[in-house]
């Protein structure tokens, strides 16, 4: 383990190197030290066991109706299937499952929510109609909800894997669903809150020929597993020249440091000064610039993701 993190942290510093960056945000027990490594061993916890997928957790339906399934599952003894109630016709369908507790957002805000969602029979052209996550408190929406579309893409802030016979394993990144690290203005949630609910919604169900649609939601729970890759939730890619960009990376694993390179790095910068968050490009000089963010968590996963950023 030791290795592996310190040949991460000599691959970040020649990034530095090669791009002229002068810094890398190092998470420390405080705030960020410019160049210095913690290393630390850790005990890294790859899950909660808790399946949330229970009939008994269900409310809220709209536009379906929310059953309990034991035929058609993900290995476990209990799934939910949810059957369309609205015809051919457009609408959110959508479901609220209780977790089994209150989680405060520091506890989970480096996770995920996984799960896994039967595709097959939820309308005809199978394989297409992602669902959206929205966590709540309280029947409360907290943050953002993310997700939706018919397809995820190697920069979506959630990731779809088909796992075969109808099913797509789903995970959603918390850090994307509630942020807790922003600055300059932007505003975080608190690590207090309170998160109680999973709203699931699916506006891409319809009933096909004779067959009434459904699907069926398994394995819901919050995973702390390492993540395959990184995700962005920007809907903007501007900046302004002396101003602030909030570079939106979604990743789960708790955060070990983040450097942030450009290709021209005469145009944008890494704001390293900031104690909240290492997220947030200065704007320096009009142009075009490419952004990458080279992140790396406590497990010793190290990760990238690169965005063009326009600089006004």
């Amino acid at each position: 383990m030791r290795n592996r993190l310190t040949l991460a942290l000599v691959a970040m510093l020649a990034l530095l190197s090669v791009f002229g960056v002068g810094h890398a945000w190092v998470m420390g027990d405080a705030s960020p030290s410019p160049n210095e490594a913690e290393v630390r061993v850790v005990d890294w916890d790859f899950g909660y066991d808790t399946d949330f997928a229970l009939i008994d957790n269900v409310s809220n339906p709209t536009f379906l109706t929310a059953t309990r399934e034991v035929a058609i599952t993900r290995g476990s003894n209990e799934a939910v299937r949810l059957t369309n109630t609205a015809g051919k016709q457009s609408k959110n369908h959508a479901v609220t499952l209780s977790t089994d507790r209150d989680y405060l957002l520091s506890e989970i805000r480096f996770m995920k929510v996984s799960f896994d969602y039967y595709y097959a029979e939820k309308r005809e052209q199978a394989g297409k109609g992602l669902p959206k996550i929205q966590l709540l408190c309280d029947n409360v929406s907290k943050g953002s909800d993310q997700g939706g579309g018919d397809n995820a893409t190697d920069k979506s802030p959630f990731i779809c894997d088909d796992v075969g016979d109808g099913w797509w394993h789903l995970e959603y990144f918390i850090t994307a669903l509630c942020p807790t690290m922003t600055d300059h203005g932007d505003k975080p949630l608190p690590l207090s809150q309170k998160i109680n609910g999973i709203r699931i919604t699916d506006s891409l169900m319809f009933d096909y020929a004779s067959n009434v649609a459904f699907s069926v939601i398994d394995n819901l729970r919050f995973s702390a597993g390492p993540t395959s890759r990184l995700g962005l939730f920007n809907r903007t890619t501007n900046v302004s020249v002396g101003g602030y960009y909030w570079f939106k990376v979604a990743w789960a694993g708790e955060l070990r440091s983040c450097v942030i390179t450009f290709s021209d790095p005469t145009l944008a910068e890494q704001d390293t000064a900031s104690t909240s968050s290492p997220f947030y490009i200065k704007g320096l000089k009009a142009g075009k610039v490419t952004a990458t963010a080279t992140v790396e968590t406590e497990d010793g996963t190290t990760l990238s993701i690169s965005n063009q950023v326009t600089v006004s």
